[in-house]
């Protein structure tokens, strides 16, 4: 090849060089415009079954202070337990708000049972950007040892019919077996191991960007071999202060999505 000829070719390959950097450049400046900017983010965090709002305090002010919307729903499950769809359409309700008031990014966030819940509401309702999970608990097929006969005496009443009334049944959380009165139905769907909640424990469905967030000191979580889609990070806590523990890292992992 003539001199020409080398010099026409290297010009060809730089051309080609230069549109292919262009291109990934425009590539990585469209990547970083579809990461979460928390200014238009409405978070909701949802409480676990006994821990309250406590633990959840310290990751909603990091968040408002980043610009994220947060809203913490009380949950109804503080006072008994309503049907596990009805339970989705409390954190519906939060969902609306938020993009009625301009959110357009949506993260459910959970701590134990509440993790559960954003599980579920990702699944079965969707719509939603990122899902939290801080400590995940209940497990229905895992404390079905200690709820089995509460479960039966469940399905016994939902087959006559009676699915709509109230009962006192074994609840569970920690390690420790408690009553609770609700109906049988709302029981079921909660405790049953075949039933929704068994089924949002695996993730099943999700589709989401998931985080689950895991102390070290949660043995029933550190022990979970469910199969985590999504990232799974260890910090060093117990299950009450996981959310506390966790605060610098869910947030750096929202900015990064």
């Amino acid at each position: 090849m003539t001199n020409w000829g080398v010099m026409a070719a290297n010009l060809r390959v730089g051309r080609l060089m230069s549109g292919l950097a262009f291109a990934g450049a425009a590539c990585l400046l469209a990547s970083g415009a579809a990461a979460f900017d928390l200014r238009s983010t409405g978070v909701v965090l949802i409480h676990g079954k006994a821990g309250g709002q406590g633990p959840l305090q310290p990751l909603a002010q990091a968040l408002k202070a980043r610009g994220a919307t947060v809203l913490m729903p009380r949950m109804s499950w503080t006072g008994g337990y309503r049907t596990y769809d009805q339970t989705l359409g409390e954190v519906q309700a939060a969902v609306s708000r938020l993009k009625a008031n301009g959110a357009r990014h949506i993260v459910l966030a959970g701590h134990s049972l509440g993790a559960n819940i954003s599980m579920g509401y990702a699944a079965r309702v969707g719509g939603i950007d990122a899902v939290v999970a801080l400590a995940p608990g209940h497990r229905p097929d895992f404390i079905a040892s200690q709820t089995g006969s509460s479960i039966s005496e469940a399905k016994a009443m939902a087959a006559a019919g009676q699915g709509g009334q109230k009962a006192r049944f074994l609840d569970f959380n920690q390690g420790k077996v408690f009553p609770v009165t609700t109906t049988a139905d709302a029981y079921l769907s909660f405790f049953d191991p075949s039933g929704p909640a068994a089924q949002a424990a695996q993730a099943s469905g999700v589709r989401s960007a998931t985080l689950w967030v895991v102390g070290t000191g949660d043995r029933p979580a550190m022990n979970d071999r469910a199969a985590y889609s999504g990232t799974r990070i260890v910090v060093e806590a117990g299950h009450q202060d996981t959310p506390r523990a966790a605060v610098a890292q869910v947030v750096d992992w929202l900015e990064r999505q």
